[in-house]
């Protein structure tokens, strides 16, 4: 699993690097629309995109097929993206936090604590969009999948979009933390468990 993950870090900062600078644009941004703090968080939602991103390199060199002749069980392919996916997310958080504290002790148009809560709202909705999108990438590959990972993160982004205008701030203290966080590992898993399953059929028919 460890040189699964590792191949998945060189493969994203080979390939993957322009989702890093977008999100560096973004902050940026977020600096210049001082009315509009969603900018800010945009990158949260990219970096859910990096699980379907990395998959479709791996269809498109083939890794797919190689791997076959690896020590390495279908669950274990299917896993490595799971996992990978967080650790990219809670990177690309921290990155924004560091924003956000930058934008606190300057522009001072949002509190730490309140920052920190959109934050913690967004990952979780970044975790979601994978979470949706990986099992018709499993399933279907990655054309196919990638069609309905663009269709529901361009319906996420608008529904983010329209619940935050004029750059307000939304409440997520609304319902308990552990309550959604707990939400979005429960969905989270059983995409995990849904990927692995279309994944082993798909290797068996193919």
């Amino acid at each position: 699993m460890k040189g699964l993950l590792l191949k998945d870090t060189y493969v994203t900062v080979k390939y993957c690097k322009n989702m890093l600078i977008f999100s560096l644009i973004f902050i940026a941004v977020s600096f210049i629309a001082k009315e509009n703090i969603l900018f800010m968080l945009l990158p949260l939602i990219v970096s859910g995109e990096i699980p379907c991103a990395l998959l479709g390199l791996d269809e498109q060199f083939k890794w797919t097929k190689y791997s076959g002749a690896l020590p390495y069980s279908a669950a274990q392919i299917v896993s490595a993206k799971y996992l990978f996916g967080p650790l990219y997310q809670a990177f690309t958080a921290v990155i924004v936090f560091i924003a956000l504290i930058i934008r606190v002790n300057t522009i001072g148009d949002v509190t730490l604590l309140s920052g920190a809560q959109m934050i913690g709202g967004v990952f979780v909705i970044s975790l979601i969009l994978p979470a949706l999108c990986l099992p018709c990438c499993f399933a279907f590959g990655n054309v196919k999948g990638r069609i309905a990972n663009i269709i529901v993160m361009l319906g996420l982004m608008t529904v983010i979009w329209n619940f935050i205008p004029e750059g307000e701030i939304p409440d997520f203290t609304a319902f308990p933390v552990w309550i959604v966080f707990a939400c979005a590992a429960v969905i989270y898993a059983l995409s995990w468990l849904i990927s692995i399953s279309v994944y082993v059929r798909r290797n068996v028919k193919d």
